[in-house]
């Protein structure tokens, strides 16, 4: 019989292992319930960096989320080892405890090691080459470039089905959603919804937020919003509708 635990099973096992629902654990990762729901039923993959993150969160090693673990042969190791345990002196005990606590922290630092090969894996992907053509601000709006027709590679399974063009993030008044240096994928429109983020060309340059009523929103509590006086120029560009982050 195959026990092996693979990503979607144990997002939902890590989850309510740690007593969240999905909106409280999409709340952390900074996603929506329905990614959380599609995570966890295997509708949807989540890229790398995503891995990563939730990792970090549960305090997992990145691979065995990524590649899954044996359910039943951790749960037997862990039996047989409290088992053991009640059997031990107290001074036994406390040294089995200050080995287990060894273990964990050699472990803790070997996490970084782990994201290296990950990364490695990523780079072994199936790849694509798309051109950036601008830079647009998560900071005080000062950056603004167009044509910077940059070439960047990015694996094929991390770009979505529909946008219209490709720009790179500066700044980080947009953090923790959004990262200096991200790739946004973006679908033109002037219309965009309260709540979604997207690029906007102002008078001041242009900006990538998060649109408010009646203003632009930085999500990093170390920027200002973004208020506009009577006769000020903002319009839309575009929606973000996908990042990717090397």
């Amino acid at each position: 019989m195959n026990t092996k635990i693979m990503f979607p099973s144990m997002v939902n096992y890590y989850r309510k292992l740690n007593n969240l629902t999905m909106e409280e654990l999409a709340k952390k990762v900074n996603k929506t319930k329905s990614t959380i729901s599609k995570w966890e039923s295997g509708q949807r993959s989540p890229k790398i960096y995503e891995i990563e993150e939730i990792a970090k969160l549960f305090g997992v090693d990145p691979h065995i989320m990524m590649f899954g673990f044996d359910y039943k042969e951790t749960d037997e190791i862990i039996s047989k080892t409290v088992k053991i345990m009640y059997d031990l002196k107290k001074d036994r005990q406390e040294k089995v405890l200050n080995f287990t606590e060894i273990q964990l922290a050699e472990q803790n630092d070997s996490l970084s090691s782990s994201t290296i090969n990950l990364r490695k894996y990523r780079d072994e992907q199936e790849t694509s080459t798309l051109i950036v053509h601008g830079l647009e601000s998560a900071g005080e709006g000062e950056w603004q470039e167009d044509d910077l027709d940059m070439e960047v590679q990015i694996p094929t399974n991390e770009i979505p089905d529909e946008f219209d063009e490709l720009a790179m993030v500066l700044g980080d008044s947009m953090r923790p959603k959004l990262h200096n240096g991200d790739i946004l994928f973006i679908k033109f429109t002037k219309q965009i919804e309260i709540g979604e983020i997207g690029v906007f060309r102002t008078s001041r340059g242009n900006f990538v937020k998060k649109l408010k009523n009646g203003y632009l929103e930085s999500l990093n509590p170390d920027y200002e919003d973004i208020h506009f006086c009577e006769g000020e120029m903002c319009e839309a560009i575009g929606v973000v509708v996908d990042y990717y982050r090397k």
